[in-house]
């Protein structure tokens, strides 16, 4: 009887240490609760590195500063002269990044061509025109590669594009100036008589333009952008015809015309609704996923 219980004893001690040690064993596996927060996209980029940014598209708004410079043939000895004018504009983007390395984007500017008139005299006169403030423009961009390509993240690009003004042809202003000037000591007095007439060009002007920006990646939807543009027109989007007579006889003429060349400067907020991905690279093999 006494060796069966003791037999009986063992058998307890056995069972009872091997449940403590499989208890032990689950309670080291599992030390994660069941149910926790699955990898988002996000996280797996960071973690396994290889999966592919194939695109993701945009819209952006820009704010930005312009001059655009234009040309005067002729100064009537000094009493008209030109400058080219900085003003501000506005503009609103559409595009798409193409594994981080490649860009299409598409703009319409609410940005002036200009033509400045300046009278000088004992009370200098200063007008200025624009055409429609009206532009479109398509540009491709390049990122300058440092690091991993497919991955998104702040880096600068260069782009070039070109564009069109649709012009509308019609008149913008009409001016008429009267003054007097001495010919000298009993010899009268000289009348003069200065006209401007500004139009739009009738037909559609082009342009070409070449930028670089630096894109910072704010957040998972938000990217600002700082860029500097280089503009160059084709064709006159507007022109001011003078006329000046002295006397009613004497007359000259001159031309002050804007093609759109000039400079931009500005930022742009840009907030990205789609971002597609490739994951077939990544490894399904040793319980990666």
């Amino acid at each position: 009887m006494r060796p069966l219980f003791t037999f009986f004893i063992l058998m307890v001690t056995s069972f009872y240490a091997s449940a403590q040690e499989q208890g032990d064993y689950y309670r080291k596996i599992y030390t994660r609760p069941l149910g926790a927060k699955p990898y988002t996209t996000e996280s797996l980029l960071k973690k396994f590195g290889d999966i592919q940014t194939l695109n993701r598209w945009y819209v952006g708004v820009d704010g930005f500063v312009r001059s655009d410079k234009n040309t005067l043939n002729n100064d009537f000895d000094g009493l008209i002269a030109t400058e080219s004018p900085t003003v501000s504009a506005w503009s609103v983007v559409v595009g798409g990044v193409f594994r981080e390395q490649w860009s299409v984007e598409a703009e319409y500017a609410h940005s002036g061509i200009h033509n400045v008139l300046l009278i000088n005299g004992d009370n200098p006169l200063r007008y200025q025109m624009d055409n429609e403030k009206n532009s479109l423009i398509v540009r491709g961009k390049m990122r300058l590669l440092f690091g991993k390509a497919t991955v998104r993240r702040s880096a600068f690009w260069i782009s070039a594009g070109a564009g069109v003004v649709p012009n509308s042809g019609r008149q913008k202003d009409y001016m008429e100036f009267n003054g007097y000037r001495e010919k000298g000591r009993r010899q009268g007095i000289d009348t003069l008589f200065l006209s401007s007439d500004t139009r739009i060009n009738t037909s559609m002007t082009g342009l070409a333009e070449a930028s670089a920006e630096y894109v910072i990646k704010v957040a998972k939807s938000i990217d600002l952008s700082l860029f500097a543009r280089k503009q160059w027109g084709f064709g006159n989007s507007i022109t001011t015809d003078l006329v000046y007579t002295v006397n009613k006889k004497d007359m000259q003429e001159a031309k002050i015309e804007g093609d759109g060349s000039g400079w931009n400067f500005g930022i742009s907020l840009r907030y990205v609704f789609h971002i597609g991905y490739d994951f077939s690279t990544l490894s399904h093999v040793g319980g990666k996923i």
